[in-house]
């Protein structure tokens, strides 16, 4: 059930920093990253980088994203992997679960109070973990009402679709705030190692890359840097 933060929590426990990989085609503001066709050879390589988990956009408007990718690179990989999209059904849920994923993204931001509760629990029911994503103190509190384990900080108002210059500070903003308990997640806005290292020195536990990655001169040793950052 807790593949997905339980590779995360083992990466972090040998003293190295939890970076998941964000496989996004296209980002609505840098452009183009990588090509589908290429995605299954950029996770081995980035498995093979050190990464403990990988997330998939399948979105395919803004993000150039598919739901054949998310089983492409479940199929491929031997870490847990997360689908990210805008969630926000039980069907959803279901689809999630049948392409491969070990974990699924809800997001505050785009459903109602009673829409996260609906999918929170009916993802529990089914055995995928929910990552419970948040952007404002207010979202955090909801969260933790919800006994979320697993919580991201989405540094970017996501309904801007990475166009609002989100940073860390986002991060390092909220996160004392979170639950005790609970395995927090700094996403978005990271542009280098240090911003990786102040999220995690602001109380983030992880943190999810993915443009800043893909844009990099060599992706996978850039990878490596943020790691160890």
């Amino acid at each position: 059930m807790n593949r997905f933060s339980s590779a995360l929590i083992e990466k972090k426990n040998k003293g190295l920093v939890p970076v998941i990989v964000d496989f996004k085609c296209i980002s609505p503001g840098e452009g183009r990253l990588f090509d589908e066709k290429d995605a299954v050879r950029n996770a081995l390589k980035m498995i093979e980088a050190g990464a403990p988990a990988i997330s998939v956009v399948t979105e395919p408007t803004d993000f150039g994203g598919s739901l054949g990718m998310l089983r492409a690179v479940a199929e491929a990989v031997e870490v847990p992997v997360l689908r990210k999209d805008f969630i926000r059904t039980k069907e959803a849920i279901d689809e999630t679960i049948e392409y491969g994923a070990s974990a699924v993204l809800l997001m505050c931001s785009v459903m109602s109070r009673e829409q996260m509760v609906i999918c929170y629990n009916y993802a529990l029911e089914r055995g995928i973990e929910p990552l419970v994503e948040t952007h404002t103190e207010e979202e955090i509190g909801f969260a933790a009402s919800l006994g979320a384990k697993l919580m991201g900080i989405n540094n970017r108002d996501i309904l801007r679709l990475e166009k609002d210059g989100g940073t860390v500070s986002t991060t390092q903003g909220l996160a004392g705030g979170k639950p005790e308990g609970t395995f927090l997640i700094s996403e978005s806005g990271i542009l280098t190692p240090a911003d990786v290292r102040r999220a995690i020195d602001s109380g983030a536990d992880a943190a999810l890359v993915g443009t800043a990655i893909w844009k990099a001169e060599d992706p996978f040793e850039y990878y490596k840097e943020m790691m160890n950052a």
